[in-house]
């Protein structure tokens, strides 16, 4: 059976490379897309992704995405495709910063 999500959900954490955001939690939009072999549960999904972001407090959005995507495969070994964005919306005035990651497992 062949499994397809897609998954639209915000957190605080810490991320970034200034010091302000070494500090002080900001807002981060995930939008991700996946498919499998087997059933996909997107809970279980969400709280891993929130989990590895509020322990790890990347310095880097590619950073994370990357992490996050070994992370991910590890825990759902079934996965065959990966499409995660994160975004930052905050910070720069009328901007929405994000970076964008395909995998094909």
């Amino acid at each position: 059976m062949q499994s397809y999500i897609k998954i639209r959900f915000h957190f605080k954490c810490i991320i970034g490379i200034l010091d302000f955001e070494r500090k002080k939690k900001q807002k981060v939009i995930i939008k991700l897309k996946a498919k499998s072999h087997e059933f996909l549960d997107y809970s279980k999904i969400i709280a891993k992704i929130k989990k590895y972001y509020k322990t790890q407090q990347f310095y880097t959005l590619e950073e994370s995405l990357h992490s996050i995507s070994l992370n991910l495969k590890n825990d759902f070994p079934s996965l065959t495709h990966l499409k995660i964005e994160v975004f930052k919306p905050h910070i720069l005035k009328n901007a929405k910063v994000g970076v964008k990651l395909k995998k094909k497992y």
